[in-house]
């Protein structure tokens, strides 16, 4: 879950020039600026740069929902020609987005630090318990003298080699389990190999599957379009954008800014 920031100086002559340019109100311009930055939040990088799209890619993102009688084509023109846009040679840049979605970038910093931390307490608490349970296991084992000798033996007829696995047979039923809620069947073998990569990071089962049917219910709820859902392998991505929709981390996260004195709807515009 990510917010954007929307500050006052948006109430400018170019804010009108853009409703003119359009022929809405600005109060219709408002709105297509806001859905061009949210949809910025994951196509863009820092730099407002728009990774591996073109004017007809940004044209049917604003097309949603737009006044019909504005083309979604002519909505990218006018926003380039009013300055919201930039475009060099081709690539097209959102105008001062470092400026405008600086807290953004802050929050999501601060919640990268959170998660690589929390993984190494994950990892240390998992390497503490299993050197406890080879101590363990080493104290309940016999004396060296009640161990019978092993008897002599021909050479052993080597056994044949096991046939490996296949990728379908090497997934586990608790990634099945995960996959059979997940709302986007696409990638399986890409989403099992991030799917391992989060249990090495500590992650449980019981964590992913929660994140997948939370995932999957507010998708059904919001009759989100299946091209608008995540791959599964970006949902397990290592940027974990599955942590919001784990309830006992969003309450954790939630405490944490709280402790911080950091209140994220005091400066964002939720999505």
């Amino acid at each position: 879950m990510a917010w954007i920031s929307v500050h006052e100086q948006i109430l400018s002559g170019k804010l009108r020039e853009l409703a003119k340019s359009m022929g809405c109100s600005q109060n219709e311009s408002i709105g297509i600026l806001i859905r061009l930055w949210l949809w910025g939040i994951n196509n863009a990088d820092k730099e407002g740069r728009i990774v591996g799209a073109d004017k007809d890619d940004v044209a049917e993102v604003l097309a949603i929902g737009r006044d019909k009688k504005i083309a979604a084509i002519n909505i990218v023109d006018a926003l380039i020609e009013s300055g919201w846009l930039d475009e060099n040679g081709g690539t097209l840049f959102i105008h001062d987005w470092e400026e405008w979605q600086e807290p953004l970038y802050t929050f999501k910093e601060r919640r990268e630090r959170d998660a690589a931390r929390k993984r190494e307490e994950r990892k240390r608490s998992r390497l503490q318990n299993e050197a406890g349970r080879k101590e363990d296991a080493i104290s309940q084992e016999p004396a060296p003298e009640m161990i019978p000798s092993p008897a002599v033996k021909d050479s052993p007829t080597p056994e044949p080699e096991k046939p490996k696995k296949t990728a379908a047979e090497e997934r586990t039923p608790a990634f099945e389990e995960f996959w059979k809620v997940y709302p986007r069947k696409e990638g399986k073998g890409e989403a099992y190999k991030k799917y391992k990569a989060r249990l090495k990071d500590g992650y449980s089962e019981e964590e992913l599957l929660e994140a997948a049917t939370n995932y999957a219910g507010r998708c059904a709820r919001e009759r989100t379009e299946k091209k608008y859902i995540k791959m599964a392998k970006t949902f397990l991505s290592d940027s974990l954008p599955f942590v919001d929709y784990i309830k006992k981390q969003s309450q954790n996260e939630a405490r944490q800014e709280q402790a911080d004195g950091v209140n994220p709807f005091g400066q964002f515009l939720r999505s």
